[in-house]
């Protein structure tokens, strides 16, 4: 609106006296005076409200939106997937980017636009499905976070396993434990017992390492406690997930 009446002034004064000139001169002035305050009050005004839903949590979108989804067996990084733009512009079966239908897929799925433009996000999930169904999901506090720090066990707000925010962790990252034998990653893990005694909630193993627990034909291995808590990675009730995803709702900010 402001700019509106900018421009019909302008034109008015190029068609004007010198004496009415001048006063439409005065009168641009001002209006871009007021244009410039109008333009900072609400760049104010939006921060405020970003300040405030960070700190309530209150003004959430409330359409979670696929991150990313890694997929079992399909002989590719999780880790490499999650991490490499290149990736995410690679085409991929549809089925890849849902989750919860029985549709075709046979790769890792990275969302570009989200995970190279990571801001305003208010929480991320990420969610285990067997068989297209949600069998686990945590939740964490997305606020402040990058694409990679989110996944930090301090920020779990909600999760499946009811032992996971009281318990200590040796290892909780999306590099999880990376050396030249052992490709552990979006690794949940309580504690190690030499292989046998090794327990945890969720692991992505990205090749055959070194322990019984994280060797299969299938890479990656998806990997996750089937009870309410942490679990042996040797039980015969472990898990094995066809595919997780990464899941984020952003603050809904006006613009």
């Amino acid at each position: 609106m402001v700019r509106t009446v900018f421009a019909v002034c302008l034109f008015a004064l190029w068609t004007a006296t010198p004496s009415a000139a001048q006063e439409y001169s005065d009168i641009i002035n001002a209006i871009t005076a007021l244009d410039t305050k109008v333009t900072t009050l609400l760049k104010s005004i939006n921060k405020t409200v970003s300040t405030c839903c960070q700190a309530s949590g209150s003004c959430g979108d409330q359409e979670w939106k696929l991150a990313f989804r890694g997929t079992a067996g399909v002989r590719q990084s999780v880790l490499t997937a999650y991490k490499d733009s290149t990736f995410g512009s690679k085409p991929v079966e549809s089925g890849c980017k849902q989750v919860g239908q029985n549709l075709p897929c046979a790769n890792h799925y990275r969302n570009n636009d989200i995970l190279d433009n990571w801001s305003g996000v208010s929480e991320v999930a990420l969610v285990i499905y067997k068989n297209n169904v949600k069998v686990k999901q945590v939740i964490f506090d997305g606020s402040g976070t990058n694409y990679i720090n989110w996944f930090d066990k301090a920020r779990v707000k909600d999760s499946s396993w009811i032992d996971m925010k009281t318990s200590s962790a040796n290892y909780f990252s999306i590099d999880g434990h990376q050396d030249p034998t052992l490709r552990r990653t979006f690794f949940m893990s309580q504690a190690y017992g030499t292989c046998p005694n090794d327990v945890g909630w969720f692991v992505a193993v990205d090749s055959n390492g070194g322990c019984p627990w994280e060797q299969n034909s299938g890479i990656p291995m998806l990997k996750y406690s089937t009870s309410d808590s942490k679990m042996n990675w040797n039980a015969p009730t472990i898990g094995q997930a066809d595919y997780f995803a990464v899941l984020v709702r952003r603050f809904n900010v006006p613009s």
